[in-house]
């Protein structure tokens, strides 16, 4: 990057992937540089992405604004490690180095060894102790000081210089996040309709996400540059950049893993702790969050479902993200439909299992011998149970397809199914998947609980264990 920026002015630098080069299989480093230049100019290669000084100059200072926040973090944890060192473990509704938090640990660094005095510094648990909630707190509190005089003087001057560390750090972040917004003012985007927006206006547009701070969209811009459509030519290959672009592994015929590729770790941790916070902590409101908690319930429930919830959600986050800055409009909910857990591949095979069942109804109506009437029931029962991947239930695949007289329903039931056209277990099946049981005429929700119930029962279909 240093020889890019010095010759920026009176060259045209272009920076080229070693592995789309090739290797010339030989030892002359001059045969390589002059075959390079010479590919550079004909253009056979595309222009790598080339910061401008603003950009650049933006990238460093808001990396310096991370360093130190995980100087802050360092700094907190440690001084939590030497509290612990001497019995001295403080409730979880107080962190390290909250206002309380620092009122406490200003106590013990001047000498303070009765823990009532200590805790009055903190005034929001020290007063209106009428109320029983924080009455309960404030005795906690106390109760995890009383180790207070086991504390040597030299463990409160450690205590001390790590508070200066973290103050230190404190107001390192603010000069750098002042910083931040004075070059975020400087990087413009103009559109198509000749509005021109900042980089602030950018990432008050990201705020529209539901769930999504002011600090996703700092990071974001910081890394991929406010121009992101010329950068990156659609939303997968940001998407990649991120880290959310998840690739098979194969070796042979199997698949060894599904891990997705490294990508910018600026943007990937800042993306993962949002779409964390949203699957755990989101509000029932928010459409992401539901349909992250929905996937995961689709993925089994388990631990490992859980962190693919995460990665979803991030993926989401980043294919929202693209269209906002590409378009410069804000969030619009209308757009995206969180509803359709299929894949375009399920969707099609809703549409053939479909045009199956179809042919199967013409075919069990119409005078054809027995083997083809057999061949269609397997098709339709095979590509039911394709269909109905996304529902509650399972089809038990040793079960072989009956009338629907034969079933065990009730006899007021057999009689709407038989009138809808229903006459097998498969078309039943079928119609389960699809949901659309409830749309049949004089079918309510009583007979379609009695109709699930017994095909359970009977083992016809398996509920699934979520």
């Amino acid at each position: 990057m240093p020889i890019v920026h010095a010759l920026n002015g009176e060259f045209d630098p272009i920076i080229i992937n070693p592995a789309h080069a090739g290797n010339s299989k030989k030892k002359a480093d001059k045969f390589d540089a002059s075959l390079l230049a010479y590919h550079g100019l004909t253009g056979i290669w595309e222009k790598s992405f080339i910061p401008s000084g603003i950009q650049h100059d933006l990238t460093i200072v808001n990396r310096r604004f991370m360093k130190a926040k995980q100087g802050i973090t360092k700094a907190t944890n440690a001084i939590g490690a030497r509290l612990i060192d001497y019995n001295i473990l403080l409730p979880r509704e107080i962190q390290v180095y909250s206002s309380s938090g620092k009122s406490i640990l200003q106590a013990i660094v001047d000498g303070i060894t009765d823990p009532v005095v200590a805790v009055k510094r903190a005034t929001y648990y020290s007063c209106n102790l009428n109320m029983p909630d924080r009455n309960k707190k404030y005795q906690r509190l106390v109760e995890a000081l009383t180790a207070l005089p086991n504390l040597s003087a030299y463990a409160r001057h450690v205590i001390g210089a790590l508070m200066n560390e973290a103050d230190f750090f404190e107001r390192q972040c603010i000069i750098y996040h002042n910083w931040m917004s004075d070059l975020l003012k400087k990087i413009k985007i103009t559109y198509d309709d000749g509005r021109v927006l900042t980089g602030l206006d950018i990432v008050d547009l990201l705020k529209t996400i539901p769930g999504v701070g002011s600090r996703y969209g700092e990071v974001l811009i910081s890394e991929t540059g406010i121009d992101i459509e010329k950068r990156f030519e659609n939303a997968p290959a940001l998407q990649s950049f991120a880290g959310f672009d998840p690739s098979k592994t194969y070796s042979a015929d199997k698949v060894r893993s599904k891990k997705s590729k490294k990508g910018n770790k600026h943007i990937h941790t800042v993306t993962i702790q949002i779409a964390q916070a949203m699957l755990q902590h989101g509000k029932k409101d928010n459409p992401i969050a539901k349909w992250g908690r929905l996937y995961k319930m689709r993925m089994g429930g388990t631990s490992a479902a859980h962190n693919q919830a995460i990665a979803a959600i991030g993926k989401r986050i980043i294919n929202i993200s693209y269209h906002i800055i590409r378009t410069g409009k804000p969030y619009d909910g209308n757009r995206y439909n969180f509803n359709a857990h299929q894949t375009k591949m399920e969707k099609r095979l809703k549409q053939v299992a479909t045009r199956v069942q179809d042919l199967a109804h013409e075919i069990h109506a119409s005078e054809i011998d027995e083997s083809a009437r057999i061949i269609a029931t397997e098709a339709i029962h095979a590509l039911s149970s394709i269909a109905g991947i996304e529902g509650n239930f399972t089809l038990n695949s040793g079960v072989q397809d009956r009338p629907i007289s034969e079933l065990g329903f009730k006899r007021r039931t057999c009689n709407i199914l038989l009138k809808a056209g229903i006459i097998s277990f498969s078309m039943l099946w079928f119609r389960i998947t699809q949901g659309t049981l409830l749309d049949i005429d004089r079918f309510g929700n009583k007979s379609y609980n009695d109709v699930v119930k017994g095909l359970v029962e009977s083992g016809y279909i398996l509920e699934k264990k979520i």
